[in-house]
C-alpha cells in the first residue's frame, strides 16, 4: 500500500495538471489519455526485440549516392 507521502505526491501532481490545463476537463483528459498511451507505448517498446526497434541500414549504394534530384546546392569551391 503506498504511504501518505506517496498519495501527496500524486494528488498533487493532479492538481498541477489540472491548473495547466485552465481548469478545462476535456483537457485534462485529453493530457491523461496521452500520458497513459505514451507509457504504454514506451513500456512496449521496452519489451520488444532489439531487432524490430531499429532502424534498418540502407546497404543499396545507390540510395546514398547524390544525384540530379537532390536538393541542396553544392557549396565546395570548385578550382
Amino acid at each position: 500500500m503506498m504511504n501518505l507521502n506517496a498519495w501527496y505526491a500524486v494528488l498533487a501532481g493532479m492538481g498541477l495538471l489540472w491548473y495547466e490545463c485552465g481548469h478545462d476537463f476535456g483537457v485534462f483528459c485529453y493530457r491523461i489519455g496521452c500520458g497513459m498511451f505514451s507509457a504504454a507505448r514506451e513500456r512496449a517498446f521496452a519489451l520488444a526485440p532489439l531487432r524490430a526497434t531499429t532502424k534498418m541500414a540502407r546497404t543499396n549504394a545507390a540510395c546514398s549516392n547524390r544525384s540530379c534530384i537532390f536538393s541542396a546546392r553544392f557549396t565546395t569551391p570548385k578550382d
